[in-house]
């Protein structure tokens, strides 16, 4: 674990050794899509939507939500950090044939993302703006969001709630507690926990929120079952396009 002051030498070696070795998380090595995404295909279902273009996977992992979505035939964009984690995911693509595409990309969320103006008709954050510990670069982050998306496109986020059964409990001690932050001690990854206001800043404006709830399951983490409680947060871009010239 880190110092109270000092921040994780490496974070991308600490993803490539969850991934690689440790795998705490049951995102780190499952297969299945996410119930997150699940709801927001259902939700669409309901409005007689469908997801009309390309799909950006912020935090694709090992492709455990951009996989199924390219076998359904969706365009989709994965990003990631962890250069494990992509070997992991090629390797996985090489099991299955695609009807749609999947490209991806080496990619730290803290930097202003690789795609341009109004491109995707969906952005996928399943537990990845949680790594963005410090609050200015996740609004800028909750920005690039917003530039990439398409008027009419929507965001799915799914991410650590307070009072996670599983994070929840460090919060207390840890020397980050006012800014809702924890230090994993199996991987010595730090999480910003959220609550809904919390959230909302990070993406509202240029997107509104269209859906807010809390998903409570039971769940595995460092070998231990938990109740587990997730923020799920549909945002959408109501119509707002931003200038071709400002594109990074």
């Amino acid at each position: 674990m880190s110092s109270k002051s000092g921040k994780l030498s490496d974070p991308g070696r600490a993803w490539d050794q969850e991934y690689g070795e440790i795998r705490a998380y049951t995102t780190s090595y499952r297969g299945d899509i996410d119930r997150g995404v699940r709801f927001l295909l259902g939700y669409l279902k309901t409005r007689r939507e469908t997801i009309g273009g390309p799909i950006v996977d912020c935090g694709c992992g090992i492709g455990r939500n951009a996989i199924p979505l390219a076998q359904a035939g969706h365009q989709v964009v994965g990003l990631e950090h962890s250069a494990v984690a992509l070997q992991l995911l090629q390797e996985r693509l090489e099991e299955g044939t695609l009807t749609g595409t999947l490209t991806t990309q080496q990619h730290d969320l803290n930097e202003p993302l690789p795609i341009e103006n109004d491109f995707a008709a969906a952005v996928l954050d399943i537990t990845a703006v949680d790594n963005l510990v410090d609050m200015e670069l996740r609004r800028g982050y909750g920005q690039e969001v917003g530039r990439i998306l398409m008027p009419g496109g929507v965001v799915i986020v799914v991410t650590f709630a307070r009072n996670d059964g599983y994070y929840g409990p460090w919060l207390e001690s840890s020397p980050w507690r006012e800014e809702g932050v924890v230090e994993d001690p199996n991987t010595g990854i730090r999480n910003k926990l959220f609550t809904a206001n919390e959230l909302d800043a990070v993406f509202a404006p240029p997107l509104v929120r269209e859906v807010g709830s809390t998903l409570v399951f039971i769940d595995d983490a460092a070998g231990v079952t938990w109740t587990r409680r997730f923020l799920m947060h549909i945002y959408r871009n109501q119509g707002f396009s931003v200038p071709n010239d400002s594109c990074p």
